[in-house]
């Protein structure tokens, strides 16, 4: 039986839907790549509305649980020009498909934190041996159950400023080291793909350095290999805009300073507000320089929402309504004048560089830091091989909506009209997910520039940090010889003789 035209155009559409769905970011060297091996560079926003005070375990919604919200939230992470957030806290019990298929649509990727404020459920700095626990692992392995379905996942964060004086350097890195190791092998046991993850590190410039050679050397030992950091976060504060410049901020010492890293390195959090409004002066001075890109692979500004710290880009009212403070505005018009598009490529990767564990090394750069790479024994080995038993694993679904029903307000405090978000990458599993490997990635990086009027504020905004990603070519290769006979048949009705 002959294939219907109308066959064919349904076996298009469906090529064409998996083709636009985002793919994992992997790792290739120095950096995050994409699906053709070129460079991912990290432009992001921190996002925890409500901040850490804000979440409890027993509350029925979190910050990517409510798709509402999400769409209210995606809808000005767009207008912004991001493609990558970074979340702190969530809980693994409750649902988080509709807020992660928001923002795979918009085209963005989430780095996320395994821990939580709450008491059990994170490394306590200062004695991490009584922290590093069963029931606190049972946590970890949870959160990457219920994440690990979502291809827009782009890693875990092990831990955030879990050194950030001398006593916590003493005792705690051997135990970060051993609670990536343990991440790394459940995710190989039980993931369909490799997932990136790393540390995220304080802003202290001696211990950051020490922790950066300490998480990312390797060794010819498997348990080394398997604990090192996939990436190294930094929060760093140093530039303020408007007072400082790439040499005054300390910016060109570490590019010096860490020029030679073995994995990629990006800033986890950064945006000083000294002064305010902050106007980035550090996106396009700095973050996104040609040299500094050659070190750093981007950045996430800190943060999305205002709390009690004063560094929010929106403030979120007691109604769920948002408002725009100034520093949106000017972040959104930074990140629209980024160039890095026209001179970043391939030669930016390394895989040449290496870094042998050297324990004498690491502790004289900090006296105070335990550079031990005897590591403590997995706690909960038996959940490692059987699973944390959560059933909440994620996975992409249908938009139920493409436009919020909260109000939005512009800088003036205008009404913005229309919310709704512009889908840039459909909600289609990609097939080949399971077959994904460090050399295969979507490409999220590409940008059209598009003027957006936000009532009496007219800024040229990147209106997505992702287009439609391409597939892998094992998928590209899979699907094309599934459509071949529609192809083939097709052609030959037009008379048309094709080589498949």
């Amino acid at each position: 039986m002959v294939p219907s035209f109308r066959a064919f155009l349904v076996a298009l559409w469906a090529f064409s839907s998996l083709a636009s769905a985002l793919l994992p970011i992997t790792i290739d060297g120095n950096m995050f790549v994409d699906s053709n091996g070129d460079p991912f560079v990290v432009v992001g926003v921190d996002y925890q509305p409500g901040g850490s005070s804000g979440y409890s375990d027993s509350e029925s919604s979190d910050v990517l649980s409510d798709e509402d919200v999400c769409l209210r939230d995606a809808y000005l992470l767009q207008k912004l020009g991001v493609n990558t957030i970074r979340t702190y806290t969530v809980s693994p019990w409750l649902n988080h498909d509709a807020c992660m298929s928001v923002l795979n649509a918009v085209g963005i990727y989430v780095i996320l934190d395994v821990n939580s404020p709450l008491g059990g459920e994170s490394i306590q700095r200062d004695d991490p041996a009584n922290s590093y626990n069963e029931g606190y692992l049972k946590r970890v392995f949870s959160i990457v159950d219920a994440f690990m379905g979502y291809p827009n996942l782009l890693g875990f964060f092990a831990g955030n400023e879990v050194v950030n004086d001398a006593t916590s350097a003493s005792v705690s890195p051997p135990y970060i080291r051993a609670v990536q190791r343990d991440i790394k092998n459940y995710i190989a046991l039980h993931a369909n793909r490799t997932i990136p993850v790393g540390y995220s590190a304080a802003d202290d410039s001696s211990l950051r350095v020490a922790g950066w050679e300490y998480f990312q050397c390797d060794s010819d030992e498997e348990s080394l290999q398997i604990s090192r950091s996939d990436f190294y976060g930094l929060n760093s504060y140093q530039w303020c805009s408007g007072r400082d410049d790439f040499q005054t901020s300390g910016y060109g010492v570490l590019e010096t300073t860490f020029a030679n890293s073995f994995i990629p390195l990006f800033f986890s959090e950064f945006g000083c507000n000294v002064i305010e409004p902050r106007t980035f002066t550090e996106i396009n001075g700095g973050v996104y320089t040609e040299s500094m890109l050659q070190v750093f692979d981007g950045g996430l500004v800190y943060e999305y929402s205002e709390e009690d710290n004063s560094y929010g880009l929106v403030k979120i009212g007691s109604d769920g309504s948002v408002t725009l403070k100034q520093d949106y505005a000017n972040l959104q018009a930074a990140y629209a004048n980024m160039t890095y598009k026209s001179f970043v490529s391939k030669s930016f990767i390394d895989t040449s560089r290496s870094s042998n564990c050297n324990a004498t090394y690491i502790e004289s750069i900090d006296s105070s830091f335990n550079a031990s790479f005897s590591l403590p024994d997995c706690p909960a080995e038996a959940m490692l091989k059987s699973g944390s038993g959560n059933n909440n694993i994620g996975k992409w679904i249908a938009l139920n909506s493409t436009q919020t029903t909260y109000n939005i307000y512009d800088v003036n405090d205008q009404k913005i009209t229309n919310t709704e978000i512009t889908v840039v990458s459909d909600q289609s599993q990609p097939e080949s997910e399971s077959s994904v490997t460090s050399s295969a990635a979507p490409s999220a990086t590409s940008a059209t520039t598009s003027t957006s009027g936000f009532g009496n504020t007219s800024l040229s905004t990147t209106a997505s940090a992702s287009t439609r990603a391409t597939s892998s070519s094992a998928a590209t290769a899979a699907l094309v010889d599934a459509a071949s006979p529609l192809v083939l048949t097709f052609a030959g009705l037009l008379g048309i003789t094709l080589v498949l």
